[in-house]
């Protein structure tokens, strides 16, 4: 009876004061507040085992991405591979966790002390995937299409060229406002090329020089794909001032690393001229005690050489009457 008041009454973290807020317009198209409390609610907020929000998880990890494998297998083109990938990257856990932070479900969440809800993000989210199934075909489908499908139409618009750096800021224009993207070359007087990345209506979103032509491409299609993944490219396609100030940036954040990189490939450089600085000293102290070494053989082989050729001398000389008496003598 206790548990069952517990589940029923919010818990002291629980905040329905901002419910009627327009952020919570579907949530409250789907949910009433104890059901998405009983849905939020996790296992170990109960102390009696059966109770919580698993079997929303398990519906939601199996039954509600199997509704969604099957739009993708009615409605998307590609092999059984490309569909795969789609599906695991719609369900990735990055995904799950910037979902649970733009519907502010922490407020709403209930576990255990012990249960750090931070970690666990997914849990809720796939939770409320469950809750989904159990609703009506239309509100399924609209669900599907709004969160699922909606958010990650980039997966099943992806073709081959988006690995071409141009193809995939021109992509971003057009969806931004409507206008389309192109690189203008032309030589410089000192020989150098210039790209410009310029929009349909003849504004010139970023320019870059080079000696080599394709690198001046790239060099541009690259800063106007910085440019154009910023959140507030809106307004920075809207206003050249600002246009200007952030290409201002983004070129000296670039100078700034490169200014790093040649700090840090200095510091290498002066590092290895000292390690070769002290080899080369080690060598030559080693090629000095090598050849005082075979100086001193030297020496001691002369002077072995001239004991034994005195000793061979000695021992050939005659010998003389007087000696050979007295050995003689000494063997009697």
């Amino acid at each position: 009876m206790e548990d069952e008041k517990r589940q029923q009454q919010p818990h002291p973290r629980d905040n329905f004061k901002k419910w009627d807020d327009p952020l919570f317009n579907d949530l409250r198209r789907m949910f009433s507040r104890a059901r998405l409390r009983e849905v939020l609610t996790h296992s170990s907020f109960y102390e009696e085992e059966g109770k919580g929000n698993s079997r929303y998880v398990f519906a939601g990890m199996f039954v509600f991405k199997g509704m969604v494998g099957e739009v993708l297998f009615r409605y998307a083109a590609g092999d059984g591979k490309r569909l795969q990938h789609v599906l695991g990257n719609m369900f990735r856990q990055e995904r799950l966790e910037r979902q649970f932070d733009e519907w502010q479900l922490r407020q709403f969440a209930r576990a255990s002390e012990q249960f750090d809800i931070a970690k666990h993000k997914h849990i809720f989210v796939y939770a409320i995937y469950g809750y989904v199934t159990t609703l009506d075909e239309e509100t399924r489908q609209w669900f599907i299409s709004k969160y699922i499908i909606g958010e990650t139409e980039y997966l099943l618009t992806h073709k081959k060229r988006n690995r071409n750096l141009l193809a995939q800021a021109d992509d971003i224009v057009q969806k931004t406002d409507g206008r389309r993207l192109a690189l203008e070359m032309e030589q410089t007087d000192n020989g150098m090329h210039r790209a410009k990345a310029v929009l349909s209506d003849g504004t010139v979103l970023c320019e870059a020089e080079s000696k080599s032509w394709r690198y001046a491409r790239q060099k541009a299609a690259k800063t106007a794909l910085d440019i154009l993944a910023m959140p507030s490219r809106k307004y920075i396609l809207s206003n050249p001032e600002y246009q200007a100030r952030v290409v201002a940036r983004i070129e000296a954040e670039k100078e700034q690393r490169k200014a790093e990189i040649e700090e840090r490939e200095a510091k290498k450089k002066e590092a290895r001229e000292e390690r070769h600085a002290k080899w080369k000293e080690q060598t030559r102290l080693r090629d000095i005690k090598r050849r005082q070494v075979q100086v001193a053989a030297k020496k001691r082989k002369a002077e072995n050489a001239a004991r034994a050729a005195a000793k061979a001398a000695k021992e050939a000389r005659p010998m003389s009457a007087k000696k050979r008496r007295y050995l003689e003598d000494k063997k009697k």
